[in-house]
């Protein structure tokens, strides 16, 4: 009975694919089967390629200060790690750095320069720096 099953359905995709000329019905499971199996393996690589440039995307996005500092109170949110600490750490570091290049490259004046880095250095006492 399955194999009757079997057949009805093979000339049907025979039909629907205007292959009546294919005689050999193991060729045509075989094309069949390969295409599937190609198909996976397409998706299958879209969906570790996706989730590869997720993870480097997470890797390449910079802690933000007034993320982590709410500067109405000045009160620090930890999220019981020490990690959170070195990031916060890292970002001043950095955006000190940033507004230095954008001083010395003569696109702030010297206020905006005194200001920022005054603003830099208030959020780095709040850790007792």
């Amino acid at each position: 009975m399955d194999n009757i099953l079997i057949e009805k359905y093979i000339e049907k995709i025979k039909g629907f694919l205007d292959i009546a000329l294919v005689s050999n019905t193991n060729f045509l499971l075989f094309i069949i089967v390969a295409s599937f199996i190609f198909l996976y393996l397409i998706f299958r690589f879209l969906i570790v390629k996706r989730k590869f440039n997720k993870e480097n995307l997470k890797s390449k996005i910079k802690p933000s200060i007034n993320d982590v500092i709410n500067e109405e109170d000045k009160s620090v949110v930890i999220k019981n790690s020490d990690n959170d600490f070195v990031d916060v750490l890292v970002a001043i570091e950095e955006e000190m750095a940033a507004v230095r290049e954008l001083y010395v490259g003569g696109y702030i004046t010297k206020g905006i320069y005194i200001s920022e880095t005054d603003r830099l250095y208030e959020k780095a006492k709040v850790f007792g720096l």
